[in-house]
């Protein structure tokens, strides 16, 4: 008879599905015995169709450091500390120290496998939209952060990292939402305007104007929405004083939308805006934690 197995000091456990082997993917496995390591004792399990026992990647797989410091140095990170000033609160606090790449390929590694798990997941949102653009500074050169978001949720609905800043790239932003809005909120920039026709125009341009609004900042203050959350993505850049590549600066954005979406509590809501999305994961205190275990699963 096939055993549930939960994940262990997992709130979110009874939502995880049960394990398959991992030589044969059989879901017919058993507990068998534990395996201590470093930092703690792992379950192993035994398949009943090859015999061959195996423990569960929970994300952690062949980890050096425990679940804890990792998932800490994650929060402090995207509560505004430097690498290097979170290696030296390791060392005042706690007896194993860190280094400050060790912590920044955590940010790399984990970023790719939440935001797998992420992008599949489905919120219930208002579809009133509104969209923007922030600086962004990475090899001494000007990049572009594109970010939309949904007006009753607080939702991140797409991001979307560019070198330009022009119509092809706000069409990306636009591409990467999974729904059309029933209304889009922009600023004055020319390129939104192009991209909604290309994307979600109707046959007649004056159509438009029931679905899509234009603003002037220094006017219309409709758009401050989104102008909050990319005061806290300053305040996170602020740290860093610039990206030195593309790509890990993608990747730091990408899970730093994650934090924001799913482990930070906005003040406007009193809830994450996942939470507030109808995104019922469950997560326990250390939602970091939990997040990870989900999207290993």
């Amino acid at each position: 008879m096939r055993e549930h197995l939960k994940p262990q000091n997992s709130r979110s456990s009874e939502n995880i599905k049960n394990y398959r082997c991992i030589f044969c993917k059989s879901e017919n496995i058993v507990r068998w015995c534990k395996r201590k390591t470093k930092n703690e004792v792992k379950q192993r399990y035994k398949c009943k169709n090859c015999n061959k026992c195996f423990t569960v990647n929970d994300g952690f797989y062949r980890m050096k450091k425990s679940k804890q410091l990792i998932t800490s140095c994650l929060d402090l990170y995207f509560n505004g500390m430097s690498l290097r000033k979170i290696r030296y609160h390791i060392r005042q606090f706690t007896l194993d120290g860190v280094s400050h790449m060790s912590v920044w390929r955590w940010i790399i590694k984990f970023s790719k496998i939440i935001k797998r798990f992420t992008d599949n997941l489905e919120p219930n949102l208002s579809r009133i939209f509104h969209a923007d653009e922030i600086f962004i500074k990475c090899n001494k050169e000007q990049h572009y952060f594109w970010d939309m978001i949904d007006k009753e949720t607080r939702f991140l609905v797409s991001t979307h990292y560019s070198t330009r800043r022009d119509s092809k790239n706000a069409k990306i932003l636009f591409l990467k939402a999974k729904n059309k809005p029933l209304h889009l909120f922009t600023d004055s920039l020319a390129g939104y305007r192009k991209a909604y026709r290309k994307v979600w125009g109707l046959s007649r341009r004056s159509q438009d104007k029931k679905h899509y609004t234009r603003l002037k900042a220094s006017v219309d203050k409709r758009n401050n929405i989104i102008e909050r959350i990319q005061g806290t993505i300053r305040e996170r850049i602020k740290v860093i004083r610039g990206f030195k590549k593309e790509y890990s600066a993608t990747l730091t954005l990408e899970l730093f939308c994650i934090w924001y979406n799913f482990i930070r509590v906005h003040q406007g809501i009193k809830m994450t805006p996942s939470e507030k999305a109808q995104i019922n994961l469950d997560l326990g205190q250390n939602k970091w934690l939990d997040l990870i275990l989900l999207s290993s699963n």
